[in-house]
């Protein structure tokens, strides 16, 4: 899994303000969509569980399933451009799709340039240890004990505020192979990051033995000044939670409802 962890909290795009951001092609984005009868999304596809290819090379994850239910209770087709996370927001700019998606964090400062929808992902920063561990009860039993964290992820930082004692590694495996071979304590990561372990490796011998209140909020990110989108786009994600729809996909790809807080 490609640094899961780190992308989800660490990743933020700094943009310079500007007046008047969208341009004149894109305030009538929806109008557009509604005409053309298809939205256009860009999002990575490379991004596992989230938005990746499978093994038939088919574009797959959590967000490009519920992008296709999104685009399904619009009543429009969903057209996927695949872009590096690098310049993946900048894309909007430049009008390459009307919306994008992979698990994009709402920060203040991506919401002084770009509008987000309501959030159809919530996250928390959690501490993994092995399931007979029972010392690790709270945030602050991080004190003094060693944890597997990666460069200077978010992650890391909270272990450093607690006064743990990091364990450097290279990625979100390593960091998980450290808790089950014993060498460390836990690791400090996204509750994402573990429900995707669990998903895929079940029979997992790691918990959740502590979670934090910081909530990470993700959503859908497009140009400011898109208040029919929005609006639009805000009305189908809440029919798909009232339905269950997002909670079925969630179960799917996590074992548990993240559409929810």
């Amino acid at each position: 899994m490609k640094k899961l962890g780190i992308r989800l909290l660490a990743l933020t795009l700094l943009a310079t303000v500007t007046t008047g951001c969208a341009s004149s092609k894109q305030e009538n984005t929806w109008d557009k969509i509604k005409e053309k009868k298809e939205i256009v999304i860009g999002t990575e596809g490379t991004f596992a569980p989230f938005s990746y290819h499978d093994d038939n090379d088919n574009l797959v994850g959590y967000d490009v399933e519920v992008s296709r239910a999104l685009a399904k209770e619009l009543g429009v087709k969903v057209k996927f451009v695949e872009v590096k996370w690098d310049s993946l927001i900048a894309g909007l700019d430049s009008d390459k799709y009307d919306l994008v998606t992979n698990q994009v964090a709402i920060t203040a400062e991506r919401k002084k340039k770009y509008d987000f929808s309501i959030p159809h992902t919530y996250s928390y920063p959690a501490i993994i240890t092995k399931k007979d561990n029972t010392e690790i009860t709270k945030m602050s039993d991080i004190k003094g004990r060693k944890f597997s964290q990666t460069g200077s992820s978010n992650f890391s930082k909270i272990v450093e505020k607690y006064k743990g004692e990091i364990v450097a590694t290279n990625d979100w495996n390593e960091n998980v192979s450290l808790v089950e071979q014993g060498r460390v304590d836990g690791t400090v990561n996204d509750t994402l990051a573990y429900y995707d372990l669990v998903n895929k490796k079940p029979d997992t011998d790691l918990k959740i033995a502590a979670q934090g209140k910081e909530v990470s909020e993700q959503a859908f990110i497009f140009n400011k000044g898109q208040d029919d989108l929005k609006k639009n786009v805000d009305k189908a994600l809440k029919s798909l939670k009232k339905s269950g729809k997002l909670a079925e996909i969630s179960n799917k790809y996590f074992k548990t409802d993240v559409s929810h807080k």
